[in-house]
């Protein structure tokens, strides 16, 4: 009996255990789920949170992203150059302007040196002196030569860049090319000497010409009374050579420092390049010269010009012959034209080319230059007059030439132009009609 109360407590207590053992279980496996549940919707409130603050940044992203290109354009639009460097003197950031100045892109120089591509002529870099000294340099002009070695004047600002925390991480130098103002003063300055030049030459023109009438007349009789053999009579023919260069030298000024006025009419260029190669010719036989071939190539159905042919004809002869000076041993001269452009609107080119000694690369930029030679006998003035006819005509006069092997202009006027046509004083038809054509 004893056994089987035992037994009976025994089962009791097991199903007391057991049911208690379930409910602890099931109040577990509640609370897993409402952890899992709760788990679950921090999750979703995650995902939430995470798609917003993503949202958030891909908008900020985006407006970085925007802010940056406005940056670039407003960078790259910008009339002055622009260069920033990193506090190694390596170049970050050049723009548009400073790759058109320095004729180099901004894809070749990133993350080169500075003074390899931006130095002044005496070697220094604003940049890097600005890096070590610590200081901005504002508003200095200066003078630098790019890598193609052409020389020229600009006016730079150089700033430091910094951090937040005012630490200096690099420079940035701003810039503006003044090579073309500071032309533009030269020619006024050198407009103003010719103006000053032509009112003396106006004033004494006369009074050197009357006297050096009276010689060379006087001369002329005096050398006829002298025999061929005559030493005297060389000795005469000496004395009016003097008097007709200095007479060309006077007449070469005067038309050099006047105004240029045209009597404009439709003309064709390849009548008046046919014109100039007959004098040339003659001229060519004149002084014995048969060792220079002259061509002509003009083919053009179209070549009607308003201008003033006598002029045009004028500066083609000077450049002719100059070319003809230069081919001491002989050569070949051509003479070609072509069209530019299409409709009315284009140009013709007139190319005048030689296979003579060349011009130095040093003083072909001068060459138009007022009383610059290269002669011991010039006044400098011829190709100088041949520049004002061409400008006269609203065109361009360009050079090539390579020492040794020849020297090419080329003349660009335009077929549709509104030129200044006013007509010469008889006085100054005068002038021009004792212009030799001899530069």
């Amino acid at each position: 009996m004893i056994e089987n109360m035992s037994k009976n407590t025994f089962a009791k207590n097991w199903d007391t255990e057991l049911a208690d053992a379930f409910h602890i279980f099931n109040q577990y496996t509640q609370r897993l789920e409402e952890s899992y549940n709760q788990l679950q919707d921090r999750v979703e409130d995650i995902d939430r949170e995470m798609a917003h603050t993503n949202a958030r940044l891909k908008d900020k992203v985006l407006e970085l992203d925007n802010v940056t290109k406005y940056l670039n354009s407003l960078l790259w639009s910008i009339h002055s150059g622009v260069i920033a460097v990193n506090l190694k003197g390596e170049v970050t950031t050049m723009n548009k302007a400073a790759e058109k100045i320095l004729k180099l892109l901004a894809a070749e120089v990133i993350g080169k040196r500075v003074e390899m591509i931006l130095k002044d002529r005496d070697g220094s870099t604003p940049l890097l002196l600005a890096l070590e000294s610590g200081k901005n340099c504002i508003d200095v002009e200066r003078k630098i030569e790019t890598n193609q070695g052409t020389l020229k004047w600009i006016e730079s600002s150089v700033s430091l860049i910094k951090d937040a925390n005012e630490n200096t991480i690099g420079a940035v130098e701003v810039f503006r090319d003044l090579s073309e103002i500071r032309e533009l003063e030269t020619r006024l300055r050198n407009a103003d000497k010719l103006a000053a030049i032509g009112a003396m030459a106006a004033c004494i023109a006369h009074e050197i010409r009357n006297p050096l009438n009276g010689i060379e007349g006087f001369s002329a009789l005096l050398a006829r009374d002298f025999e061929d053999s005559d030493p005297r009579k060389k000795l005469v023919k000496n004395i009016l050579q003097g008097t007709k260069n200095l007479n060309k030298a006077v007449t070469e000024l005067l038309v050099f420092a006047r105004p240029l006025r045209l009597k404009l009419k439709n003309s064709r260029i390849s009548e008046i390049v046919d014109k100039t190669l007959f004098f040339v010719v003659e001229d060519m036989k004149l002084k014995g010269v048969n060792n220079i071939r002259v061509h002509k190539d003009c083919k053009l159905d179209t070549d009607v010009l308003r201008c003033d042919p006598e002029k045009l004809q004028q500066a083609f002869l000077n450049l002719c012959l100059n070319a003809i000076q230069s081919m001491m041993y002989g050569g070949d001269l051509t003479l070609s034209t072509r069209l530019q452009g299409s409709g009315g609107l284009g140009n013709i080119q007139v190319a005048i080319r030689d296979t003579g000694m060349g011009i130095k690369k040093e003083v072909i930029h001068k060459i138009f230059d007022p009383f610059f030679t290269t002669k011991q006998e010039g006044s400098g003035l011829g190709l100088a007059i041949v520049n004002k006819i061409i400008e006269a005509h609203n065109g361009k006069i360009f050079i090539e030439s390579v020492e040794g092997k020849g020297t090419t202009f080329y003349i660009n006027l335009p077929r549709n132009s509104n030129v200044d046509a006013d007509v010469f004083a008889n006085e100054w038809e005068n002038n021009i009609a004792m212009i030799p054509h001899y530069l």
